[in-house]
């Protein structure tokens, strides 16, 4: 049947105080009526605390935790992307290279992760007013530009001015090269409703070289419950001005393992509004697998027609500046503690999908005896584990890679939905917990 939606946030009161939350089950945000203790890394939010009702029958050290979609709606950070490509007009089109940038505009910090194809070395990140004025200039360190084609920064400090620029959609960035001291490749920095939930991504090319100017990238995440896999395609350059009688050309998707189609979707698009919106619906066990593998799925887009281009990409987790890590704490075990021990952890997700982590811990009052990852207990059911780290703890560190976690697991990563415990000879249910977050680039090792 058809369902009719309404979008009730319009309608919501504003709240009294700075850091409303959103209670499960509720439409709009309250005050918390108390904040909830625990360990936190300098720098985040404080964790939003449910009703007194959301405690009722659980043995467990249970309180809300910091999502990723609470994050998405914290009022002092707002998330912003951008498809950078060779032109268009002032600049005629010079390149066939393709950049993906993200931004969290954090107070009056912008930070920003930038992945690109085809392109030279950067020297320059340039931010830029719609008259084309240079507001701001990111230089490039040599040894700050990796090779794998991914770039980090930080715009301290920007103005009120430049914010509302921002938030109006009215800035743009360039990469400039040293080809192109004018900029190689453009984009407007807009604001994306799917940005919070983006746990894999992709960047598409042109597959004819001489196509200059023309790219896209997709965005993509799993549904919380169900295998259904959701996609926002932005593309530039599929549509030439004037092409064709119809306003609307006919648009193919299609997912691909090893030359092989999985999935094809069919579409229409415009000139005006080339961006594209489909859900891929009960993804089998081995196509999940293959996106949790990371380079091992491709994303084609083409158009149909007497002037058909195609652009495609491979799909990986998402590629970001930000550091995975989790401060481990007695006060947040499933049954508190208060022995003095304290842990740290840092994760790396690869774009192969492998997880490399690093786990220390100090101070337990007797015997560590397990150290595992976990998704968040279910009322009075067990802890579920995900990964087991016990055998490669030793003399307080456990370190190592997790060679296939599944693209439901790497999606929970993403999304801040993961915990890290340690269990020890006394507390078999765990002397310490944290949860596993993400903390925005902060810039500390640019200068190295």
């Amino acid at each position: 049947g058809k369902v009719n939606c309404k979008n009730m946030k319009q309608d919501c009161p504003v709240p009294a105080c700075p850091r409303a939350t959103l209670l499960p089950g509720h439409c709009c945000h309250t005050c918390p009526k108390g904040e909830a203790s625990g360990c936190r890394p300098a720098g985040s939010p404080p964790a939003p605390t449910g009703s007194p009702e959301d405690d009722l029958d659980k043995p467990y050290n249970d309180r809300s935790y910091l999502s990723s979609e609470g994050l998405a709606r914290d009022d002092a950070r707002t998330e912003f992307v951008a498809l950078l490509t060779s032109g268009p007009e002032p600049w005629h089109p010079t390149s066939s290279a393709v950049a993906k940038a993200r931004f969290t505009l954090l107070r009056s910090y912008l930070l920003f992760s930038i992945s690109y194809e085809r392109l030279g070395r950067p020297s320059r990140v340039r931010f830029s007013d719609p008259e084309g004025n240079v507001l701001f200039e990111h230089p490039v360190q040599k040894s700050a530009a990796p090779e794998d084609g991914m770039l980090c920064g930080m715009w301290r400090t920007v103005s009120k001015a430049n914010i509302q620029l921002l938030r109006g959609e009215q800035l743009r960035v360039s990469l400039v090269t040293r080809a192109q001291p004018s900029g190689e490749v453009h984009g407007h920095i807009l604001k994306h409703r799917a940005l919070f939930a983006e746990t894999f991504g992709a960047i598409l090319t042109s597959s004819d070289p001489t196509h200059l100017g023309a790219g896209g990238m997709a965005m993509l995440t799993l549904s919380d419950t169900e295998n259904n896999l959701h996609f926002i395609l932005m593309a530039r350059g599929l549509l030439e001005p004037g092409v064709g009688e119809s306003p609307w050309v006919p648009l193919r998707v299609r997912i691909l393992h090893q030359g092989q189609m999985l999935r094809e979707v069919h579409a229409n698009i415009t000139v005006e509004d080339p961006d594209f919106a489909e859900v891929l619906s009960d993804l089998s066990a081995r196509e999940l697998q293959w996106l949790g593998q990371g380079g091992q799925l491709r994303i084609v887009a083409e158009t149909e027609g007497q002037h058909a281009r195609q652009l495609a990409g491979t799909i990986t987790t998402r590629r970001s500046c930000d550091t995975i890590q989790s401060v481990l704490c007695g006060a947040d075990a499933l049954l508190p503690t208060k022995t003095g021990a304290v842990g740290s952890a840092k994760l790396a997700l690869h774009e192969n999908g492998t997880l490399e982590y690093q786990v220390q811990v100090v101070g337990t009052a007797s015997e560590v005896v397990g150290i595992t990852l976990e998704t968040k207990p279910r009322r009075k059911s067990k802890r579920n584990v995900l990964f087991d780290m016990t055998p490669s703890y030793k003399d307080g560190l456990a370190q190592g890679i997790w060679q296939s976690p599944s693209a439901r697991d790497a999606h929970m990563l993403l999304q801040n939905e993961l915990f890290l415990n340690v269990a020890t000879k006394d507390w078999a249910e765990g002397e310490l917990r944290g949860q596993v977050i993400s903390l925005p680039y902060s810039g500390l090792l640019a200068r190295y």
